[in-house]
């Protein structure tokens, strides 16, 4: 039984402390100290480089769920999928939930999720697909 479903769900401000972990990464590397007032994108064009490691996140997220729901010794995607843990429920918003997570990432419902992650190559091409669209720069788009 699975306690506190919070550990497989990421929220806004974990998203946003991995990218602040990845800018300071990158400001280590080129021994860029936070009282010269540098730009995150200044440093990311001297690193020649863009922020990958949320989608990277992601995207191996996406490939676990493929092979955790293609095994067949444990059933533990269908509790988390049905939801079925035994914890209190806290106070203030409910989170967004891991389906739901999964859902809006590769735009599929439950039900197409578990079956398109049986075959290998079919799930590959919806994870890289779902990358490739997680790094689309607004900016790009628009034109």
């Amino acid at each position: 039984m699975l306690y506190g479903c919070k550990t497989w769900t990421m929220r806004k401000a974990d998203e946003s402390k991995i990218e602040a972990a990845e800018m300071w990464f990158f400001r280590r590397l080129l021994r860029v100290s936070w009282k010269d007032r540098r730009t995150n994108g200044n440093v990311l064009a001297e690193m020649g480089t863009e922020r990958t490691l949320l989608s990277l996140v992601k995207e191996r997220r996406l490939k676990y769920i493929g092979h955790a729901e293609r095994n067949t010794k444990t059933n533990l995607m269908k509790t988390i999928f049905e939801g079925k843990t035994e914890a209190k429920r806290g106070r203030g918003r409910p989170s967004l939930s891991y389906v739901d997570q999964v859902s809006k990432a590769t735009g599929l419902k439950l039900q197409s999720i578990s079956q398109k992650s049986q075959d290998r190559v079919i799930w590959r091409g919806i994870v890289k697909s779902s990358s490739a669209a997680a790094n689309i720069n607004p900016d790009d788009a628009a034109r």
